[in-house]
């Protein structure tokens, strides 16, 4: 019941966004490839979604109990697939398929935002302050809806940093060249923030971080069918 009440207040509340909010959404995804959209879901959802993010992860230490010497470690970065994340959580999967969430991605992001294909759906993840992190990337599918559920205070790092309207380098050979001759905008984020980006053509990283740890819900669309990296 509880479930079902988070998401009805979630779409009940998606229903009701004021436009003057999606449209200032949609000029800072076309200006700098990412967008803050706090105002897009509540904050019981957003308390929610985290509370069910921080759930999986204290099971997936009890899994890395039985995991053969040197695969548990629960310093080790985390990513729980798709599959952990439905087979344990109710409001992560409810919300992703929600129709008037897609709606409102989709005018922010002045085109169709569709799902993904079932596998690459929904992740939660951690880093630590000494995992290897910061490198520059692409994602393979065009956004990414991500939540913040824990990050270190901006004295420590753990920034988002963006170069927006870029070419998609799969093998990566180019980032360096792409840094040079683009500016990077760099974001400071806290607990309980939401935002959008254009993952397939803004270059983006986490800037490393001294101390603590970076937990994240990112939920994942594409574009237009069949267009998405599938390898």
């Amino acid at each position: 019941m509880q479930v079902h009440s988070t998401i009805d207040v979630a779409a009940n509340h998606l229903r009701k966004v004021d436009p003057s909010a999606l449209a200032h959404a949609r000029n800072r995804l076309a200006e700098t490839g990412i967008a803050r959209l706090g105002f897009l879901l509540p904050h019981r959802v957003k308390r929610m979604l985290a509370a069910e993010a921080l759930a999986l992860l204290d099971h997936h230490r009890q899994w890395g109990e039985l995991l053969p010497e040197g695969e548990g470690s629960a310093r080790r970065p985390v990513d729980l697939s798709r599959q952990e994340v439905a087979a344990h959580a109710s409001c992560i999967p409810g919300l992703y398929d929600c129709e008037s969430l897609r709606h409102n991605l989709s005018v922010i992001a002045a085109e169709p935002v569709l799902p993904c294909p079932d596998a690459c759906r929904y992740t939660v993840s951690r880093r630590h302050h000494d995992d290897a992190a910061g490198q520059w990337h692409w994602d393979d599918y065009s956004f990414a809806l991500i939540l913040v559920v824990e990050c270190p205070p901006l004295s420590d790092g753990g920034f988002v940093q963006t170069v927006a309207h870029t070419r998609r380098d799969w093998d990566h050979a180019d980032v360096y060249r792409t840094l040079t001759r683009n500016p990077i905008h760099s974001w400071e984020l806290y607990p309980g923030d939401l935002y959008l980006l254009r993952a397939d053509t803004t270059l983006h990283r986490v800037h490393p971080f001294e101390n603590g740890r970076r937990t994240t819900l990112t939920m994942a669309f594409s574009a237009s069918p069949g267009l998405q990296r599938t390898a």
